[in-house]
């Protein structure tokens, strides 16, 4: 069986999984996808790609059809979102770096880089008062001037998104994990729009419910927002007929996890959603002129499924009015695209159609024409990164449950029990054993029990399981959120004294060991990293908050060293 993955030479596979030749390509290699890296200005002249691979940003002259510039940022930036205003500047959110880079397009000038939060994700112009707004995953809002001076902060919720400044004046703010939208005014949330539930029977007759998670993208529509997000399973997981076969979701896919196109009324407060029919990762959307395209960052993987699969991959087009069609709860989608490079991004071209972004290699394409501007730099290919966007047997891919190698928020209803997602960056090697229990000793038993025996992939060869370890292990985990130096010095002395080292030791905050504290069995100790973005909270999702993880845990603590013990695991 040919995977197209093998193609790149052996013996520099058998280094380091890799085949880079761009030289500014982070040490920890080409992050997950993120989407919505593409933004093309008003007037239609400039567009600006965000290139988080080779940690650079692209700006490319339109009518000229060449790229102008190409500015190489450091490791540790990972630009993002894009905006422009009329005056031909670009503000790059810096996603790692918690700030936002402001761009002289004509020029390929630096203006500056400020500082806005912790980890900064959407961003939106707010013409009308001279300011930028930034959606922050660590839980607030912040408005930047256009040039010069400091962020101020309007604390919402953890775990943000996308913002779109409405005409009204009213924000809209996309929550990543939950797929709501908060509709915020005078920096308080008044109402929540979310993606519809959808009940159905599959091919047995067995009920399937599926609720709607992780936004990937949420963009401007004429009615308040276009959102493309992903819905899970959300009732019992069914296997077609084998104890051990894939995971059987009912209508549209075989999987559990699909793509769905949500468009949110700010008048109404309705929603309406229909399911994508094909490869749960499409992680950016533009519309135009009646027609909605998404991208899809699904690799093809095994070269014998792209029959299957393959022209279900890159940018894919669909009508609009099929929201509106209520008979049928899914969209049959049409690609535009070549299967063997999947899109990460779409952006559109006012009055002129929509551009799509592609990574590998680096390129924009008019997807009217499918007329091309190479982008400059080399091959950031990684087998690690491949395999974890693989659309395997069911369509669904490693980063479909572990967006940016995080997690998705789901509690998953298993035949053993509820399991929540867990996150695999950070240095998820030195936390093996691996799964709740424990029980997978190595990256080949996680491969082999859900990569192969339940996603419904091929096994990957040694050396490609080697290269995803390195890959996978190198991703950095989301920083910690410190609002309170005296109160963070304060819970880490409750955290020694209530004893809480003795299972969650070390530099993770895990000894690695089974225990059992009375949850109903033996369950691996979690790590203690990204737990301000990681609720709800225990290996079934049981503690919606981490107070309320941590009031089932630290017995013989007061509130207010509760208080301060929460503080102290956020910063972690």
């Amino acid at each position: 069986m040919l995977r197209m993955r093998h193609l790149a030479p052996l013996a520099l596979l058998l280094v380091c999984g890799c085949t880079s030749t761009d030289s500014n390509v982070p040490p920890s290699g080409p992050p997950p996808v993120s989407g919505g890296t593409l933004h093309v200005t008003e007037d239609a002249r400039w567009a600006i790609a965000s290139d988080p691979d080779r940690a650079a940003i692209h700006v490319v002259d339109l009518a000229a059809r060449q790229e102008r510039h190409r500015i190489d940022l450091g490791p540790g930036d990972e630009p993002g979102r894009v905006v422009s205003d009329e005056a031909g500047r670009a503000y790059v959110v810096l996603r790692r770096a918690g700030e936002v880079l402001t761009l002289e397009l004509e020029s390929g000038r630096v203006v500056e880089r400020r500082e806005v939060c912790t980890a900064p994700r959407g961003i939106d112009l707010d013409a009308g008062n001279g300011e930028l707004v930034v959606a922050c995953a660590e839980g607030v809002l912040a408005r930047l001037p256009l040039s010069g001076g400091e962020a101020r902060t309007i604390p919402l919720e953890p775990d943000l998104r996308d913002v779109v400044v409405h005409e009204s004046g009213r924000l809209l703010v996309s929550v990543f994990r939950t797929a709501e939208i908060l509709v915020v005014e005078d920096g308080a949330v008044t109402s929540r729009m979310r993606p519809a539930i959808s009940d159905i029977s599959d091919a047995f007759g067995s009920p399937r419910t599926w609720v709607p998670s992780v936004a990937w993208r949420m963009r401007a529509h004429p009615e308040g927002a276009i959102l493309v997000h992903q819905h899970s399973i959300s009732t019992q997981l069914g296997t077609l007929g084998v104890p051990s076969g894939v995971y059987y979701g009912g209508d549209c896919t075989t999987g559990v996890v699909r793509s769905a196109i949500s468009i949110a009324s700010l008048d109404t407060g309705a929603v309406r959603t229909a399911a994508l029919s094909g490869p749960s990762l499409a992680v950016d959307v533009a519309h135009d002129l009646g027609t909605i395209y998404t991208a899809s960052a699904a690799e093809p993987g095994v070269a014998s499924d792209a029959s299957r699969y393959g022209e279900l991959t890159g940018v894919r087009t669909l009508w609009e009015t099929s929201l509106d069609d209520t008979s049928s709860p899914c969209i049959y989608v049409h690609s535009t695209e070549a299967p063997a490079s999947p899109a990460i991004a779409v952006a559109r071209i006012p009055g002129r159609g929509v551009l799509a972004q592609h990574r590998e290699p680096a390129r924009l394409v008019f997807t009217a024409s499918g007329d091309e501007i190479p982008l400059s730099g080399g091959s950031v290919a990684d087998i690690g990164h491949s395999i974890f966007h693989e659309a395997v047997g069911t369509g669904a891919t490693c980063a479909s449950c572990h967006p940016e190698g995080g997690d998705d928020g789901r509690v998953w209803r298993f035949d053993v029990g509820a399991r929540r997602t867990p996150t695999v960056r950070g240095g998820i090697l030195a936390t093996a054993p691996f799964h709740w229990e424990g029980e997978v000793p190595s990256g080949t038993g996680v491969m082999s029990g859900t990569f192969v025996g339940r996603m419904g992939g091929a096994m990957p060869l040694d050396y490609e399981i080697e290269a995803f370890e390195r890959w996978i292990d190198r991703q950095p985990a989301l920083p910690g959120v410190a609002v309170a130096a005296d109160a963070v010095e304060r819970g880490k002395a409750v955290f020694e004294r209530a004893g809480c080292g003795s299972c969650h030791s070390g530099t993770l905050g895990t000894n690695n060991q089974s225990v059992d504290v009375g949850t109903g069995g033996s369950f691996q100790v979690p790590s203690l990293y990204e737990l301000a973005y990681r609720a709800p909270y225990l290996h079934d999702g049981r503690a919606a908050t981490l107070d309320e993880a941590v009031q089932m845990h630290a017995d013989g603590v007061s509130d207010t060293e509760r208080s301060d013990l929460v503080v102290y695991l956020r910063s972690r």
